[in-house]
């Protein structure tokens, strides 16, 4: 990371820092499990355009910190459906989640599960700058 990168966030604090970094990782998401404006839904499997779709997580950012970020933790889900009625429909989540990374990598993320985790400001940057560089290729 240059220096210049981490002058241009020298203002934010680590709070506004991970609202910055969310968006650009949750932008990459968006963009990697869609296509040509449609995507399919991690739990319920339904094909829906992506205006319905959120970066939902398997494992909750608020309890999982060290998993909000981790590229198999988050995918494509609709949002008023799936994540919001049915609070992640996780069962179903699981089951998609097998199907996308394989039963050994899920198993690691719930093994890994509630970890505490503290973020800082460089690995923060490290994040934004990363899905940045990401999202523009796309």
């Amino acid at each position: 990371m240059e220096a210049k990168e981490i002058q241009r966030y020298k203002d934010k604090s680590v709070a506004q820092l991970l609202k910055i970094a969310t968006k650009h990782f949750n932008l990459f998401i968006r963009n990697r499990d869609s296509k040509n404006g449609y995507f399919k839904c991690i739990s319920c499997q339904k094909v829906k355009s992506v205006d319905q779709m959120c970066a939902g997580h398997y494992l909750s950012a608020g309890n999982n910190a060290v998993f909000r970020f981790h590229e198999y933790n988050v995918n494509g889900q609709c949002n008023a459906y799936c994540n919001m009625f049915l609070s992640g429909n996780l069962v179903n989540y699981r089951m998609g989640l097998v199907n996308k990374i394989g039963k050994e990598n899920v198993e690691w993320l719930e093994q890994n599960a509630k970890k505490p985790y503290r973020w800082d400001r460089f690995t923060l940057i490290d994040i934004i700058i990363k899905y940045k560089s990401l999202n523009k290729t796309k």
